[in-house]
């Protein structure tokens, strides 16, 4: 739904939710679409951001959806915070006892997660005239299970999709699992709940608790980088103890060695699952950290970088660089 501005009687921000995929009716793509007023240091059609929230594909993380998408909105763009399919029906209470886990979603296996992204581009690209969506420049985010996914689709997704696939003009990842080689941290395993996470994030990935190495690599981001990606932004913190953030530093390496544009920030704080590390939208105390709390600093310099900006401004210099040549 949308609400009416009070201001000039344009359209207030859009916040509408949107399915993606018929199977799966809690699938959904939420629009967190900005005013369409007149600007001046702007392009008018914006970039849009697609967020991917983390969660084990188990479930999906409340504070790496809307708090990172209002964040987005600060920076001038537009944000997308795509609820994929996970392997269950409904979200867990608790994963410390595994009989009291909700029923398994049918329609919730990878890779289907890969079709629902590429839907999601393709949903907002229709409607990117009636949005202010500059289609051709679509970020993807993602963190932890959704940055893996964010990777799987930069990296093997077009394997998948072939003419269907939509190439996204950059993507950030954030404490993401990009290479299946390296091996899970002991502390995952330390309790009932980390077990449960890493079983059903295992099933939902290859229908199977124990999956091999080989099994691994047929999902692995990091031996499928290719030099046909777009720019990557990488986050990590070296005290994470869920994802290794060994991960970050060999994709990243993995990224330039292949000629893809990459930028990577290595934080000595933090942890897995802090977000925008701040003291805003932290659930629990170790979730704020001041040296993570930078990286969307980083990010937004990193985009202007990126995205190829049109502004009113940049118009009327070149019209006057153009008057100044037909002078001379």
């Amino acid at each position: 739904t949308s609400s009416g501005s009070f201001f000039d009687g344009r359209k207030a921000m859009k916040i509408e939710t949107l399915s993606i995929d018929q199977k799966d009716e809690k699938a959904v793509l939420k629009t967190y679409i900005l005013d369409d007023y007149p600007k001046y240091y702007q392009q008018q059609k914006r970039p849009a951001v697609v967020i991917c929230p983390g969660g084990g594909y188990t479930t999906l993380a409340r504070k790496e959806g809307e708090p990172v998408a209002l964040k987005i909105n600060g920076m001038g763009y537009h944000a997308f915070v795509l609820q994929y399919s996970v392997i269950f029906k409904e979200k867990p209470k608790s994963f410390e006892k595994e009989e009291e886990l909700p029923e398994m979603n049918p329609d919730g296996y990878f890779p289907v997660q890969i079709y629902q992204v590429r839907n999601a581009l393709a949903l907002i690209r229709e409607h990117a005239e009636e949005w202010n969506v500059d289609k051709d420049q679509l970020i993807l985010l993602g963190f932890s299970a959704g940055g893996h996914l964010t990777a799987s689709y930069l990296t093997f997704g077009k394997e998948l999709l072939g003419d269907n696939y939509i190439k996204p003009k950059a993507a950030v990842l954030g404490y993401a699992r990009t290479n299946m080689a390296v091996p899970d941290w002991k502390e995952k395993f330390a309790t009932a709940s980390g077990r449960n996470i890493t079983k059903y994030k295992y099933l939902c990935q290859f229908r199977t608790a124990e999956p091999t190495m080989e099994q691994k690599m047929t999902i692995d981001p990091y031996t499928n980088v290719h030099k046909d990606m777009p720019p990557v932004f990488l986050w990590h913190s070296a005290t994470d103890t869920s994802v290794n953030a060994l991960c970050a530093l060999t994709f990243a390496q993995k990224l330039f060695e292949t000629g893809v544009p990459v930028e990577l920030h290595l934080f000595a704080g933090g942890v897995h699952g802090c977000a925008l590390a701040d003291k805003v939208s932290a659930s629990v105390a170790k979730h704020y950290d001041e040296g993570c709390e930078q990286w969307t600093n980083l990010l937004q310099i990193w985009l202007k970088r990126i995205l190829t900006e049109d502004s009113k401004e940049k118009r009327e210099k070149e019209e006057q660089q153009g008057k100044e040549k037909q002078d001379e």
